[in-house]
């Protein structure tokens, strides 16, 4: 039972609360402006204890980490406004969007998921920008020009995952990934469903998984038969399909919720594992501010940060930079040009900018570093190769055009 639960909670996670928003000036004190901040998240239930409870305390500390910072001349600080989105639902972000605007008056709102999605035309309506999470391309574009991303584009991801296995890897011929049937997952469905395998010289086949799954030997039974060379799945469907003689490389499914998925499923059965989702863990190498961002997390909260909160973490730092560089902090369109420009932002993870013009038409979804880890012992990572965000983007642009019907 634990293990089933840790398992969902981890897969939960893909729902990426890894976004921020920022809106319009509010009272002054001391010569110091606030930013109202609206950020919809799920806080209550099992959700809100374990995605929205930490990424509120991420985003706090990541407040108090910035502190003052000055925009057009002027002195800012960010004020955190949290509404709860009601598990992400429709309902609850289209309740929680409606407050943000009404009520708070902020110009920029956190949304995840169908929370998101439901509440996106009001957002456009009152150009009023919203940063989406991590959601389909067709969320994005033109027709929506004050939407946003800044969780990591997972077509880029994969891509460049993509990009190591053919060079590292030519054994591998057939992939067989264990996919999330469910809302959240959606744009990982997108990357994994696209023709992009093909560009590299690779099979793929997917086998569905129930997000309410507990018992995962059929699904392990199903990957096993198509004689996979690689597989994708979660840490503790990959520990059933070594149980059932697997041998061969596995890579995990999404982010982690936290190493405590792997005490589950196991360190040694989880010796090999290969991660692609921005973790913290061992990154001390190419990401000593994350890794040290991470460390303060654990010291104030007396808990260890979770992949989800290491985003929500990140997230404050290019979007100030955005107000920086626009040198206003309401001017939607002046934000929205410089988010376009493609310009780049210091991050936790190194120098960041707002790209995916190739996927839908404008550049409005961060680009991150992508960073190919893999798990050598208990809490022990071996860094095996690592992409800028413009060597990721221009290597998932080419594979994504080359395939497409």
């Amino acid at each position: 039972m634990k293990a089933s639960k840790v398992i969902i909670f981890a897969l939960l996670a893909i729902l990426i609360l890894s976004t921020l928003a920022c809106g319009g000036g509010g009272e002054e004190e001391e010569g110091v402006t606030e930013i109202k901040i609206g950020m919809g998240l799920p806080l209550s239930g099992m959700m809100g204890a374990y995605i929205g409870g930490p990424a509120k305390q991420a985003y706090e500390l990541m407040a108090d980490r910035i502190g003052v910072f000055e925009v057009g001349g002027k002195q800012y600080r960010w004020k955190l406004i949290f509404e709860d989105n009601e598990g992400g639902t429709a309902s609850g972000g289209m309740a929680s969007t409606t407050r943000f605007i009404y009520d708070h008056n902020v110009d920029f709102v956190l949304q995840s998921g169908a929370a998101a999605i439901a509440s996106q035309a009001l957002c456009e309506e009152r150009a009023v920008i919203m940063d989406m999470g991590t959601a389909p391309f067709d969320a994005f574009g033109s027709e929506h020009p004050y939407t946003t991303q800044s969780g990591p584009c997972l077509t880029v991801l994969v891509a460049a995952f993509y990009d190591w296995l053919a060079e590292e890897h030519p054994e591998v011929e057939r992939i067989v990934i264990v996919s999330l049937r469910d809302p959240i997952t959606i744009a990982y469905t997108e990357a994994f469903e696209s023709n992009m395998h093909e560009y590299f010289g690779f099979e793929c086949e997917i086998v569905p998984l129930d997000m309410a799954t507990t018992e995962y030997y059929p699904v392990a039974t199903a990957a096993m038969t198509k004689d996979p060379d690689l597989v994708i799945a979660s840490a503790t469907v990959l520990d059933v399909v070594r149980d059932m003689g697997y041998e061969g490389l596995g890579v995990q499914f999404g982010p982690l919720l936290d190493q405590a998925v792997l005490d589950v499923a196991g360190w040694d059965d989880s010796r090999g594992l290969v991660l692609f989702y921005p973790e913290w863990y061992g990154a001390e190498e190419v990401w000593p501010e994350g890794v040290a961002c991470a460390k303060e997390y654990e010291s104030r909260y007396g808990v260890e940060m979770g992949t989800t909160t290491f985003a929500a973490c990140m997230n404050l730092l290019p979007l100030t930079g955005a107000l920086q560089q626009a040198g206003t902090v309401d001017d939607t369109e002046k934000i929205m040009e410089v988010i376009q420009s493609k310009t780049t932002f210091d991050s936790m993870v190194g120098p960041v900018y707002y790209g995916g013009e190739a996927f839908v038409g404008t550049n409005c979804l961060l680009m991150w570093p992508v960073a190919i880890w893999e798990v050598v012992g208990e809490r022990e990572y071996e860094l095996l190769h690592y992409y800028t965000p413009e060597e990721a983007e221009a290597i998932a642009v080419e594979a994504w055009t080359a395939t497409m019907p």
